[in-house]
């Protein structure tokens, strides 16, 4: 018999997996990707949508962010399955990522599960650490370029 006390620590497992050294894209991890991208765009706050694979606001929407998304979902599924629950148990599954202090070295982040009956799973808040030194993920624009003159 399935029961919820045995997928309370899904949003724990996340989240650690998400910024875990597994979660390489390209030339850096996810938290040096979503600071270096929320920095240049002057974001302090994002929310993932795992199952929909969809980042808000959409300036962040970006291949490297979304890119494991995939295994995340995999990971709800798998689990799911493993604790006698049918892959659609789960509705929602997002990451609620904010920056304090305008500092983008370290970023904040709580994952929430909603069940089908609306019952919520968080994690605790999780503090990580950027890894890589800055880079810049956006092209500069003529406009950008201008205004930096000034």
């Amino acid at each position: 018999m399935a029961k919820r006390k045995n997928i309370k620590g899904l949003p724990n497992s996340l989240v650690q997996r998400y910024f875990s050294t597994l979660f390489w894209w390209d030339k850096a991890y996810m938290a040096d990707w979503i600071s270096n991208a929320s920095r240049e765009k002057k974001i302090t706050s994002l929310e993932i949508d795992i199952l929909n694979q969809t980042v808000s606001p959409t300036d962040l929407q970006l291949k490297p962010i979304i890119g494991h998304l995939p295994k995340l979902k995999e990971t709800i599924d798998k689990t799911l399955e493993s604790n006698g629950f049918q892959s659609k148990y789960i509705t929602q599954a997002k990451f609620k990522i904010t920056f304090k202090n305008n500092s983008y070295r370290l970023l904040y982040c709580v994952a929430t599960l909603t069940d089908q009956d609306g019952e919520n799973f968080e994690s605790i808040e999780y503090c990580e650490q950027t890894h890589e030194d800055s880079f810049k993920v956006f092209n500069s624009t003529i406009i950008d370029k201008i205004k930096g003159l000034f």
